[in-house]
């Protein structure tokens, strides 16, 4: 068994053999395959004084193909993206798939004190905006209860219909 300490000279040369490698590999029909089951869209969560923003990053998606819920304090989204593609209607040689396709699914803990009745989402340039409004300090939450409600998608003012 040979030792190869990192920082050495043996380790460069070893890495420069790697990549030589995986070079001419690559030439050679060589792409990531990335199996399509279900994916998780990325997110980021804001929080305003009266509200917090989910934004999901939904780039290629077509809003009629998302859907979202909420049960026992979760967000759901759901949807699908078709596997991308070049036009022209002949088939390509892939070399490297990196872009998610597929079914998708992502949960999201809606924080304490949104007003559930009231969120709202519209899709815009590639982005789904998830509006969670807070409750007014005065209204006391039953955290009893098990709620099940549907979201209409808005598309953005700037969307094709």
């Amino acid at each position: 068994m040979i030792r190869i300490q990192a920082g050495s000279a043996r380790f460069d040369d070893v890495i420069l053999q790697v990549n030589h490698f995986m070079d001419q590999f690559m030439q050679k029909s060589f792409f990531r395959f990335k199996p399509c089951g279900n994916w998780q869209p990325v997110i980021n969560l804001y929080e305003i004084p009266d509200a917090f923003y989910i934004c999901v990053d939904l780039a290629g998606v077509d809003p009629k193909q998302v859907e979202l819920h909420v049960e026992n304090k979760l967000l759901h989204i759901m949807g699908h993206r078709v596997t991308p593609a070049p036009t022209g209607g002949t088939s390509a040689r892939i070399h490297v798939m990196e872009i998610d396709h597929g079914p998708f699914c992502r949960s999201v803990n809606i924080p304490d004190g949104v007003d559930i009745d009231k969120i709202k989402a519209h899709y815009t340039q590639g982005l789904l905006w998830i509006n969670l409004p807070k409750k007014s300090q005065n209204v006391r939450i039953d955290r009893r209860e098990v709620e099940t409600n549907r979201i209409d998608l808005h598309r953005g003012h700037n969307e094709q219909r």
